[in-house]
């Protein structure tokens, strides 16, 4: 992956979620150092409070972030990734926009996503969260069929 200096991929921590990355592992080892993860929390009423700009998450709020992010890294060293806790980025809100958004603030070559296809689609149309990724993004995207 010498083409891309920086890598952002995104993970929904679904059962799917392992294949995507085992799928991108051998690629992703020798620049692991360049390598982000980003997964999007989709937020509900008790998760934050906002204050002006400033984003507060409740105690609940922490200790969930902080269980995910455990996680995330249980799930990259799986496949011989290990990933500073400053590459990892926890968002709330829309996965398309807040992945786009996430890629811009760190500049991201490449963004790589998994596309879930429904098993008799004849089309193979990339997942509604995928195709909205690609849409509109100024970093190069790939889709991995999960």
């Amino acid at each position: 992956m010498a083409l891309f200096s920086k890598l952002l991929l995104a993970i929904d921590l679904s059962h799917e979620s392992e294949l995507l990355i085992s799928r991108v592992a051998p690629m992703c080892r020798q620049d692991a150092d360049q390598l982000h993860v980003v997964h999007v929390i989709k937020h509900g009423m008790h998760d934050m409070a906002m204050r002006g700009e400033n984003l507060q998450l409740s105690s609940h709020a922490r200790r969930r972030h902080d269980h995910i992010t455990i996680k995330i890294r249980d799930l990259m060293k799986l496949y011989e990734l290990e990933i500073p806790a400053d590459q990892i980025y926890l968002a709330y809100g829309e996965p398309s926009y807040e992945i786009k958004r996430i890629a811009a603030d760190i500049n991201a070559d490449l963004v790589i996503v998994g596309s879930h296809t429904k098993e008799n689609d004849w089309l193979q149309l990339p997942g509604a969260t995928t195709n909205c990724v690609i849409q509109g993004i100024s970093s190069d995207v790939m889709a991995v069929k999960i």
